[in-house]
């Protein structure tokens, strides 16, 4: 009979960790404000919004008087919004500064972060901005999108 007790013991705590696993962000903070490189001379208006995901619409919401400041996306957004859920895809959008930002769901992986910067330099028209006229650093970013997206498929 101490056998299973044991088991049992055991197998509840695996089950419980496993759940608490499987949840990754139960309080739905899990967004984050990539530093882009290529956005960084990439003008958009400070009300400029754009989903990347169908799911994410509706997500930046206003603040409620007593909403504390994220500061991962704060810097990102127009003052006076947050962000509700874990984003899906890539929201890009304007800020008081005056730039492009790429938010997305917090993640260390190089590729994925790239990617989502890659989002927002075609959705905020950064390439014509580079020069006015066209041309302007398309080859390297095509190159390091295409690399990016190699590497996220061989892992």
């Amino acid at each position: 009979m101490g056998v299973f007790r044991i088991g049992f013991f055991n197998l509840f705590i695996y089950f419980c960790c496993a759940f608490l696993y499987s949840v990754p962000n139960v309080s739905g903070q899990n967004n984050m404000c990539f530093n882009c490189t290529d956005l960084m001379d990439c003008r958009a208006s400070k009300h400029y919004l754009k989903y990347g995901h169908k799911e994410d619409t509706g997500k930046v919401v206003r603040k409620k008087p007593g909403d504390a400041s994220d500061p991962l996306i704060s810097k990102c957004l127009d003052d006076g919004y947050t962000i509700k859920e874990t984003l899906k895809g890539t929201i890009c959008s304007g800020s008081p500064d005056g730039f492009c930002h790429a938010i997305g769901e917090a993640t260390t992986n190089f590729s994925i972060s790239y990617s989502h910067c890659g989002n927002c330099y075609i959705e905020c028209d950064c390439y014509n901005q580079e020069s006015g006229n066209g041309t302007g650093r398309e080859g390297p970013i095509i190159l390091t999108m295409i690399l990016a997206a190699f590497y996220t498929l061989i892992q």
